[in-house]
């Protein structure tokens, strides 16, 4: 609300009786106005002490979650946040869902997010986001809630369209999705669908159409894909060291027909611990023309000096649509966290990618930026295309960055030799959203790369070190962090990988390294190898560091990346009450009389600000209550809740006797806005 006060341009002086009597009846004033605020605050607090709590509760089949107020800001801002990445809008963000393309020229895709991480009410939704380019993203909004009396928080799973009309009651538009939700501990599989592209969905069955047996087997995150020669939809499910195949005429009843074993047996040794977020998906060699089928799988690599990751094997379908392996399982990416990965099949020779840049190791643990712990965590990896390349019995996956190139700024270009070796080739600082390519040679044109290249991106909170060894072409990869205390934490953050990088002592190689805020993601150019790992920073500079202790020169092109059109929408599930602000805009700032007296105008302001004050305090001071209200004493609370609305009063008066005594006009709108 504007309060506008009326002025002339003369100050008038005011006689000692007339200022001896304007303070008398202002007392007076302030007494009726302390009685009233008083009796008013003594009413309220005997109200809320007397009168039963009421809790806003989420009723499910089993589970009541109680949800109480939350401090917003942790949830929906943090100084992690990337600028040019995909972020999730509130809470945290992990395993990527289906991604598709749909009727409007859009790629669709879902990801598992908990809004309210940590806070009370938590649990896990499919949030939708939309893109054109995998570079600029608008948010859609949460497609499929939890606890909808069917079902309860959401697991991974995937999205099926029914064009072939296997859905007879569904529409050919229609969206089917298939996931997990743990019930009582024990994971089951529900269906749902969508006759609105997406947006949001509807259970296909009121009830679980699978069941573990118990609450200690793993029977979880569903993959789906609709086999036209046997009319069959095809259900393939993680469970533990295997990847169970199930088969159903409706989409509702499946029949188990066997399983891909992933155990250290079948593995020539090699265990991989629990499997997850099967995938499948066919490549077509280029060269040859042989259709290959690729199972991707998330595994850990604990045991191999690596961290948990997203794997792929190479191989075929048998004649009942079980994975039959062909080859050892391979990484889609060496970095320690390109996990919670999806995929799409963009042609017959390509398959697009997306993945959570996160790792259970440390990204549930206490994540610190500075004002104290963050709620707000999870962005997505730079898009990857897939392809095939190899011969049969030897084939892999060649994965190379979606690049944001249509936000790379001004180049800055630039070189540096190395004669006698051990030398700093590059000492730069530069923004921390920032794409560099690092291409280095032997000063001898007629020799190859030789010694160790050392590439440092150094922040006062993080540090980012990559050896390449150019003799044996691979590298060691790195980094440290203050943002993390949990020990454990640390001690998978700050693990040395060391990966393949191309071929050994090459005439030539580049680096090219990706920097957001919160990721490095890079890859050595030619190689088909990428690597991503998030990066606890909130320093908006990296400070790039190039060592050699070869004879090699270097040259650089550096891009700051600027940020994307703003992601359109907040989390859209569960609401939160808008905080209301005061504009004080078109105010008159004029005061007319001595300090001490107010006008009767600048008086009725005063009585309006005091009751706004009164307002909004009680609001707080409510939930405050409803805090106080959970400890469950009748006793505490309604003591606590009077003495506190006593201060609030006692710090209304105050406020509003200050202003009015000491303040002019001005001072009193600056007491309203601080209300």
């Amino acid at each position: 609300m504007n309060i506008l006060f009326s002025s002339t341009d003369n100050q008038q002086h005011i006689s000692i009786d007339q200022q001896h009597s304007a303070h008398k009846a202002s007392h007076a004033r302030w007494l009726r106005l302390a009685t009233v605020i008083m009796c008013s605050l003594t009413a309220l607090s005997t109200t809320i002490a007397t009168q039963p709590q009421a809790h806003a509760t989420e009723n499910t089949t089993g589970t009541t979650s109680t949800m109480t107020s939350t401090t917003t800001d942790s949830l929906t801002s943090s100084q992690f946040d990337q600028f040019y990445h995909y972020n999730t809008p509130q809470g945290f963000l992990n395993d990527i869902q289906s991604i598709w393309k749909g009727s409007d020229g859009y790629y669709h895709f879902m990801y598992i997010q908990n809004p309210l991480y940590k806070h009370d009410g938590d649990g896990t939704v499919w949030y939708h986001v939309k893109t054109q380019d995998f570079v600029h993203y608008e948010n859609v909004g949460v497609s499929i809630p939890k606890f909808n009396g069917v079902w309860f928080s959401m697991a991974t799973g995937a999205i099926i369209n029914n064009d072939q009309g296997f859905f007879k009651d569904l529409p050919k538009t229609a969206l089917v999705a298939y996931f997990t939700s743990y019930i009582e501990g024990v994971q089951k599989q529900f269906v749902a669908y969508s006759t609105d592209e997406g947006q949001s969905f509807t259970p296909y069955r009121d009830s679980a159409i699978m069941s573990a047996p118990d609450d200690h087997t793993d029977f979880r995150d569903p993959y789906m894909f609709y086999d036209s020669s046997s009319k069959h939809m095809m259900m393939y499910l993680a469970e533990g060291d295997k990847i169970g195949t199930y088969a159903s005429e409706d989409g509702i009843s499946f029949d188990y027909v066997g399983a891909t074993i992933l155990n250290a047996g079948a593995l020539n040794g090699k265990d991989l611990g629990t499997v997850e977020c099967p995938n499948i998906k066919t490549l077509r060699d280029p060269e040859s023309g042989e259709e290959k089928t690729i199972l991707f799988f998330g595994a850990n690599g604990y045991q191999y000096g690596t961290t948990t990751g997203t794997y792929y094997m190479v191989g075929h379908l048998d004649d009942n649509n079980i994975f039959i392996p062909e080859q050892q399982p391979q990484r889609v990416d060496d970095g320690s966290d390109y996990y919670g990965a999806n995929f799409m099949q963009s042609s017959n020779t390509q398959i697009t990618s997306l993945a959570w840049i996160g790792n259970w190791g440390y990204s549930a643990k206490d994540i610190s930026d500075d004002n104290g712990i963050t709620y707000k965590l999870g962005s997505i990896s730079l898009a990857r295309q897939l392809t095939l390349t190899g011969k049969a019995g030897d084939y892999s996956l060649s994965s190379s960055f979606v690049e944001p190139t249509a936000l790379f700024e001004q180049a800055l270009t630039g070189s540096a030799t190395s004669i006698t070796g051990n030398k700093n080739l590059l000492n730069i600082t530069r923004p921390s959203a920032q794409n560099a390519e690092l291409t280095f040679t032997n000063v001898d044109n007629a020799k190859a790369v030789d010694g160790h290249i050392t590439v440092k991106l150094e922040q006062p909170d993080s540090t980012v070190t990559i050896i390449y060894d150019a003799d044996s072409g691979s590298y060691t990869a790195t980094r440290s962090t203050s943002r993390l205390t949990d020990a454990d934490a640390i001690y998978e953050y700050t693990k040395v990988i060391a990966a393949k990088g191309g071929e050994s002592s090459p005439h030539s190689v580049t680096l090219h390294i990706v920097q957001d805020q919160s990721s490095v993601e890079f890859t050595i150019e030619g190689s088909g190898k990428t690597y991503t790992m998030l990066r606890l920073s909130t320093d908006k500079q990296s400070t790039i560091n190039v060592n050699t202790d070869g004879q090699n020169a270097l040259s650089y092109t550096l891009n700051t990346v600027s940020t994307p059109d703003a992601q359109n929408s907040s989390t859209t599930e569960p609401t939160s009450n808008p905080s209301s602000t005061a504009s004080t805009s078109n105010t008159a700032a004029k005061t007319t009389n001595l300090k001490g007296s107010p006008t009767q105008a600048e008086q009725e302001a005063t009585v309006h600000v005091a009751k706004q004050s009164l307002k909004q305090h009680t609001h707080a001071a409510g939930n405050m209550a409803k805090k106080l209200g959970n400890t469950g004493s009748s006793i505490a609370w309604p003591l606590g809740m009077s003495g506190m609305l006593a201060a609030v009063g006692i710090t209304i008066l105050l406020k509003v006797r200050k202003a009015s005594r000491h303040g002019t006009s001005r001072d009193l709108l600056a007491l309203h806005s601080a209300s």
